[in-house]
């Protein structure tokens, strides 16, 4: 039990230090008047997910949940990154890519941990919508049809239908 203690109080101390660094560097970021360190919480959220994924491979019970999220975090930050040293008007256009996220994070879940052509199929599917919406509401509106094309991709793909 002392042994569960020390860790508990050595994750403690590993905390505080983080916390202390962390608002060190926001203090010298917030007197110098850089704003760099503000463009780049992003990278929190990039840890984050990592952390989720690193969950995921040392648990010898693999819940895909944990990959799921840690994937999709992964992806938010580096679109939160380019809008952060770019603008965040863009989101106006690529807002399907939060829909291909998701889609993105069922694919790594299905080749990585999960034999469900479903679950391929689903993230096919979403990825495929996201790129209509693009091409429906930020190029053109003539770009219907293209919703068709892209679902019979997304059963063709996955395999659904063997």
């Amino acid at each position: 039990m002392s042994t569960l203690n020390n860790l508990d109080t050595i994750t403690n101390k590993r905390l505080a230090i983080y916390l202390i660094i962390i608002g060190l560097l926001f203090a010298v970021d917030s007197f110098l008047e850089l704003s760099i360190i503000y463009k780049l919480w992003p990278v929190i959220t990039l840890i984050l997910g990592i952390g989720f994924i690193g969950i995921f491979v040392k648990r010898k019970a693999r819940d895909a949940l944990f990959l799921a999220i840690g994937a999709y975090l992964i992806l938010f930050s580096f679109l939160a990154l380019y809008c952060n040293f770019t603008t965040w008007r863009i989101l106006v256009h690529i807002w399907p890519l939060f829909i291909m996220f998701f889609g993105c994070a069922l694919i790594i879940q299905f080749f990585f941990h999960n034999e469900n052509r479903f679950v391929l199929f689903l993230g096919l599917l979403l990825s495929f919508l996201s790129v209509f919406f693009i091409l429906v509401f930020s190029v053109s509106g003539q770009y219907w049809w293209s919703i068709f094309i892209l679902v019979g991709l997304s059963i063709l793909l996955s395999g659904i239908g063997k």
